[in-house]
């Protein structure tokens, strides 16, 4: 008889990210670089790598601050594979950043969860431009339900600009190919289901920064 796998709970490792400015879009790029550092983060299904956070610096550049930080969420075996990163310099579409040394963190569970961009790849619609809305929200809610998550998914809204008021949509590149999905909350969960989110993520392109939740904090 095969014995069942055990459960291994996920951590998540922050490299401080030590520069001037990056690009907003960088989720392929930084996967990529991570990637020539440390070659088995390449196709894994077990690691996520979120976005590197920062200030608004204009011409689709994000300025680093003293709290921007390289995320990985990963099985706490894999932890001492990734540490290699620690002091390396990567490069960001030309922006340079120096790695330093990591913190590790546990997950903590929380009531509400938010993901700066999560993408569901929809049936019957390859082109982005098919991603509406109420077809992303439809399959975002199938895909809770799956995973037997009852809190409420709500899609964060736009706050300024052309869009204020509607649905947040985010665009990533993959090399020459665009994806498109949206920012998410999802309330009311209880602290077994907010961990099993955070762990397992929703969607698709986790090692490109998607589909990745932290605590909202009240």
């Amino acid at each position: 008889m095969t014995a069942t796998p055990s459960y291994e709970p996920k951590i998540d490792v922050l490299f401080p990210a030590i520069g001037q400015a990056i690009p907003r879009d960088h989720g392929y790029s930084l996967y990529s670089a991570i990637c020539h550092i440390v070659a088995s983060v390449h196709g894994s299904k077990g690691i996520g790598i979120f976005p590197i956070r920062g200030s608004s610096a204009g011409n689709r550049l994000l300025h680093l601050t003293d709290r921007s930080a390289v995320r990985l969420r990963l099985p706490a075996s894999v932890l001492s594979a990734v540490l290699p990163l620690a002091g390396k310099v990567i490069e960001l579409e030309g922006h340079r950043v120096r790695l330093g040394v990591p913190n590790v963190a546990a997950l903590v569970p929380a009531a509400t969860l938010s993901s700066p961009i999560v993408i569901i790849k929809l049936a019957h619609a390859s082109a982005e431009t098919k991603v509406t809305p109420e077809s992303f929200q439809a399959a975002a809610e199938k895909q809770l339900a799956e995973k037997k998550i009852v809190g409420q998914l709500v899609l964060q809204l736009s706050s300024s600009g052309d869009r204020a008021g509607k649905p947040r949509r985010r665009v990533i590149r993959v090399r020459e190919q665009t994806h498109a999905g949206y920012a998410v909350i999802v309330q009311g969960l209880t602290v077994e289901e907010s961990i099993q989110l955070q762990e397992e993520g929703l969607g698709g392109r986790r090692l490109m920064g998607c589909g990745l939740f932290l605590p909202v904090r009240e």
